[in-house]
């Protein structure tokens, strides 16, 4: 519980930074509209946080069973702190917390090993040392750069705050050394979470633009 009371106070503290920070784009947002504009990229920053990326979940499964493997005794207590989708994967969702008091310690233990190992083998290794690897359920985790399927959520809803705040379609800048007003209220959104140095506003706002674009129309048929 204390994980997600933490988790709650960082998301607020990141909407209070942006309620902040907004007076920053009253060039760019027309003064009727700014207060509007600045809840609605409170909500996209908050589906944002909400959503949770394969490569999330699987972290967090993955250090789940090293907790529970080395320290079977924290098993309730790690379960509790889980989040919904990775309870999900072990047990479908909320089906499991309400059963927790009918579990003695051992037996919960047990049960939630049993769900959450997929399979258990011996791999050699060099020097002829032999080590368990062992598979969980869930998404595999990914090596290499991170997925920016949730980056794209975020453009995506703030692009269209600010399309129907100004009137205008987000437009991207073809120099390194400048910003477009899009780019300039992203890179502010991704400053505020704290993910600026991992993901770039205007790779994010360009991959918005080229995916707006390749996406089909369908004419209205008029009767």
């Amino acid at each position: 519980m204390k994980g997600i009371a933490a988790a709650t106070l960082r998301n607020q503290q990141i909407l209070n930074k942006i309620k902040m920070g907004s007076i920053t784009w009253q060039h760019i947002i027309p003064t009727k509209e700014h207060q509007r504009f600045v809840k609605r990229i409170q909500e996209a920053v908050e589906v944002y946080l909400d959503l949770v990326s394969p490569e999330d979940l699987a972290s967090e499964l993955r250090t789940f069973e090293k907790i529970i493997r080395n320290s079977p005794e924290l098993t309730r207590q790690s379960l509790r702190k889980l989040s919904n989708e990775a309870r999900a994967v072990l047990y479908g969702p909320e089906q499991l917390i309400s059963a927790l008091p009918d579990y003695p310690s051992q037996n919960l233990h047990e049960e939630v090993k049993s769900r959450l190992v997929s399979s258990q083998s011996w791999r050699s290794e060099a020097g002829g040392k032999r080590r368990k690897h062992t598979r969980i359920v869930g998404p595999s985790r990914t090596r290499g750069r991170p997925s920016c399927a949730k980056i794209d959520v975020l453009v995506s809803r703030i692009s269209a705050a600010y399309a129907s705040a100004t009137g205008e379609t987000p437009t991207r800048s073809w120099s390194e050394a400048e910003e477009s007003n899009i780019e300039k209220i992203v890179e502010d959104c991704l400053s505020n979470i704290g993910i600026d140095d991992i993901f770039s506003a205007k790779a994010a706002v360009r991959r918005h633009i080229e995916n707006r674009q390749l996406t089909p129309i369908n004419p209205l048929k008029i009767n």
